[in-house]
């Protein structure tokens, strides 16, 4: 039994169990080292990488240099 059959893919805990026979002293070892996965770690992880793209600025739109008003030339007195 490898270690990545029994961690989960996100939170790196150990995912349960499917029967008394899987409780190995590997399986044992990761549970103290890494916890138990608590579950919804996916939806949190979509859920957090929605987020981050709402907040990432919009990029502007690529387009000439804006245009400049010509400057007020006060009259000249001589």
């Amino acid at each position: 039994m490898g270690t990545q059959s029994v961690l989960c893919s996100v939170c790196q805990g150990v995912l349960p169990a499917t029967g008394r026979e899987s409780y190995t002293a590997l399986r044992g070892r990761l549970i103290v080292t890494n916890g138990y996965c608590a579950g919804g770690c996916a939806e949190r992880l979509a859920e957090a990488e929605r987020a981050r793209e709402m907040a990432r600025p919009m990029a502007p739109q690529a387009q000439g240099p804006a245009p400049v008003a010509p400057a007020r030339m006060a009259p000249v007195r001589i």
